[in-house]
This record gives C-alpha cells, sequence and structure tokens, in this order.
C-alpha cells in the first residue's frame, strides 16, 4: 500500500495531478476541494493516498489529509457507491460538511454532487451516521466549539431551520457571521440572511 506520495507537483488537471518524486511521476486522482489546496507546479506537496485495484483498474486516489482518505473508504464501502462516487461527494463537501449534512440527514447537500441522486444520498446518511461524531469534526467544522456553547448561536441556527432553511445551510451560514458570540439573535440571523 502506497501510503502517500510526497515530492514536486508536476502537472494539474481536472481531477488529478501528477507528483514527481524520486524520478518517479505519480499520477494521483483527486476531488476539486484538493486541487483548490494545492501549492504552485514546481513547489513540493504531501498527498495521503489510497490505491484502488480491481482486476481491470489501478489507480491512485489523493487527499490533503487522514480524515479526507477515511471518509473516502468510508464512502467506497457503502454499496453503489464507487470512487468516482466517492471522490464526487468530496469534490462538493469537504469532510466536515459531509459529517454535517449526515448528522442533520441533509440528502439535498449530498445529492449536489455529480452522480448521486436522493438515493444514494439517503443511503450514505444510513451508513455514515453511526461512524459521524460531533467531537471528531475539527476546528474548521461547520460549528466552532464556543460557537455551539453560545445560545445566542444555536438560537439563531434554530430560528433558520424553522423558516425553511436545513440545519446543514443554516449552521454554514451562521459560521460567516462575525463577531457573532457579541450579537443578538436578531442580528445573527439579519446578517446570515445575506449567505443565503
Amino acid at each position: 500500500m502506497i501510503a502517500f506520495v510526497k515530492g514536486r507537483l508536476d502537472s494539474i488537471t481536472d481531477s488529478s495531478v501528477v507528483i514527481e518524486s524520486n524520478d518517479i511521476g505519480y499520477e494521483i486522482t483527486v476531488s476539486s476541494n484538493v486541487i483548490n489546496k494545492l501549492p504552485k507546479i514546481g513547489e513540493k506537496i504531501k498527498l495521503y493516498t489510497y490505491l484502488y485495484v480491481r482486476e481491470d483498474i489501478c489507480m491512485l486516489y489523493g487527499f490533503n489529509d487522514i480524515r479526507e482518505k477515511e471518509t473516502f473508504i468510508s464512502l467506497i464501502g457503502i454499496s453503489g457507491i464507487g470512487p468516482k462516487g466517492a471522490i464526487a461527494i468530496l469534490s462538493e463537501l469537504t469532510v466536515d460538511e459531509l459529517a454535517m449534512a449526515v448528522l442533520s440527514k441533509d440528502t439535498k447537500a449530498i445529492s449536489k454532487a455529480s452522480g448521486i441522486g436522493t438515493k444514494t444520498a439517503e443511503r450514505v446518511i444510513i451508513d455514515l451516521r453511526d461512524k459521524v461524531k460531533v467531537e471528531n469534526m475539527t476546528a474548521g467544522d461547520m460549528m466552532d466549539d464556543e460557537d455551539e456553547g453560545t445560545d445566542s448561536v444555536m438560537d439563531a441556527v434554530m430560528a433558520l431551520t424553522s423558516l425553511g432553511y436545513s440545519k446543514f445551510d443554516a449552521m454554514k451560514v451562521v459560521k460567516k457571521v462575525k463577531d457573532k458570540e457579541k450579537k443578538s439573535v436578531e442580528q445573527i440571523i439579519k446578517e446570515a440572511l445575506k449567505y443565503l
């Protein structure tokens, strides 16, 4: 198993990169979230990798960190989702956004991924709900620890969901509000609505 590839970024396409390491060019399929975080061509890079092997295919998939790789492995373990579908989901949602979508049972957020329908999104939620835990989400998740502890922030999220927005979308926009811990529920809602 190739755990990671570290070397010089040689080239980038819409769905893959080539990393040169010890005079070997490794072509690695990646999500658009990985592509968005790439350094400039010629610079050093390290991607965690997963080698996918079937009788007629052998492909290397790359990820920014271990959590992203583990999420990919969980996704391809779901019936009906292969590597292409898993990469599509990870292109549409970050690991934490996917976790939030699973926790809030938001099939719409997951089915925005290319080739993922509502039934497949429901299967993702059912299969991942026991694996996703709020305490495992990072500081870059949908809500920071200090946000979750603020009554006005959580009240604002609940108010937005009562207006018909999904919990996923509500948490996403409330997170964007600056200095929210110093603001009233009304002020947070007013500013959050600008992002919807």
